[in-house]
């Protein structure tokens, strides 16, 4: 072997200790920031852990607060509506029999159910929202107010002797009876939740348009701007009943929504309890029943009738009922 093959045979020898001295040293970094980088990280989650904890306790423990006073408000609400409404009148009843009528007794009746529903259904008017990054609970209530804010839709007597119970939305009647809304409709569209407490089994659901209003209280017919249903499916166009009779039953509690689209000229009503929905378009002769639209109600036969306006207000707005 010559001098120049041992000088050669020797930086090889070197180079490959040099590179094996590296080896074992990555190898050592290695396994050591492996360690150093996972406690690194690890701290990282740990505080995200603690912060997060903090939070979520602080956040329950205000949730918990809120849900209280929310209780409590509205336990209070619903006392002083059962004290206004109902405390009063009953006692009053007490000391003189004189007060004790049918009318009352279905007033009492409709009051009495509708604070049982409200009570039972008092945890449903609050509902938990959550924070996109960490799913924290915050409270808040769904409706500003409950149901029980008094909020008033007015009928107006048209023919018959109703009972008007504004604050509870009840109409009430013992005769044939039509009722106009005092609102009128012209854009958007609303809906009107009607429930039959005590039927006669000849009611209507429908509009007329307001510039008729006077001949309606003259009794002027027919009047063409009458559009809607008696029982469900007997249509009245242009103020004339069509030939078909209805077949229908409406029975007590059973719940009826008119729904009119001023925009698009057209009226439905559903009868969920079926689930069937009727429409009529009132785009033929936009001269006979143009809006704006009064709600009309009629009550066809003599007996105990009644009906309790329950929801109301615009069709995109469901969930928020003011007009």
């Amino acid at each position: 072997m010559s001098s120049w093959d041992i000088e050669r045979q020797r930086k090889l020898n070197n180079e490959f200790d040099n590179i094996f001295r590296e080896h074992e040293r990555l190898q050592q970094d290695l396994n050591s920031d492996q360690t150093q980088h996972y406690e690194s990280l690890l701290n990282s989650i740990n505080k995200w852990e603690d912060d997060a904890m903090k939070k979520i306790e602080k956040t329950a423990k205000t949730a918990r607060n809120d849900i209280e006073k929310l209780l409590k408000n509205t336990n209070q609400q619903l006392q002083r509506f059962v004290n206004n409404t109902i405390t009063e009148e009953l006692r009053e009843a007490l000391r003189e029999k004189n007060k004790i009528t049918e009318f009352n007794i279905d007033k009492w009746l409709v009051q009495l159910s509708q604070a049982r529903k409200e009570l039972e259904n008092l945890s449903s008017t609050i509902e938990f929202s959550y924070n996109k990054s960490i799913k924290l609970i915050k409270v808040k209530q769904t409706n500003s107010t409950t149901n029980l804010d008094y909020r008033t839709f007015y009928f107006e007597k048209i023919r018959g002797r109703p009972i008007l119970y504004n604050t509870e939305h009840v109409i009430s009647s013992v005769r044939p009876t039509i009722v106009l809304s005092e609102k009128k409709y012209s854009t958007g569209t609303h809906y009107f939740r009607f429930r039959i407490e005590k039927n006669t089994d000849e009611l209507f659901f429908g509009v007329i348009s307001s510039k008729d209003h006077q001949n309606l209280i003259q009794n002027k017919h027919p009047i063409e701007s009458i559009h809607g249903w008696w029982n469900i499916d007997r249509r009245v166009i242009a103020g004339r009943k069509d030939a078909h009779l209805s077949a229908l039953n409406i029975y007590n509690g059973d719940e009826i929504v008119l729904i009119l689209n001023c925009d698009a000229r057209e009226i439905f009503l559903e009868y969920s309890s079926m689930t069937k929905l009727n429409s009529i378009r009132l785009v033929d002769d936009v001269r006979l029943c143009s809006p704006p639209w009064k709600v009309l109600v009629e009550i066809g036969k003599p007996g105990r009738c009644l009906l309790k306006l329950i929801d109301w207000g615009l069709r995109a707005q469901e969930s928020n009922r003011t007009e």
